[in-house]
């Protein structure tokens, strides 16, 4: 299997599940205010931390998307 990271986004308000292939995918349909924390700070938490990051407005997951190998044609 081939892992691809993924970003999920809950929105607390409305209970909306979004996912997205990094943060910077994210920040171009949320700005920092709808996800209560800028871009760089979320990165910041990241680099202490793998646990989700969560506040009023919003919980953020950083996790793997498990995809199937490619088969080679030989």
């Amino acid at each position: 299997m081939e892992a691809k990271g993924v970003i999920h986004l809950e929105i607390k308000a409305t209970g909306l599940h979004r996912y997205f292939g990094s943060p910077s995918a994210m920040y171009d349909n949320y700005t920092s205010q709808e996800l209560g924390i800028a871009r760089q700070s979320l990165l910041n938490y990241w680099q202490k931390t793998e646990k989700p990051y969560e506040n009023a407005a919003c919980i953020i997951r950083k996790g793997e998307l498990e995809r199937k190998k490619k088969k080679l044609n030989l």
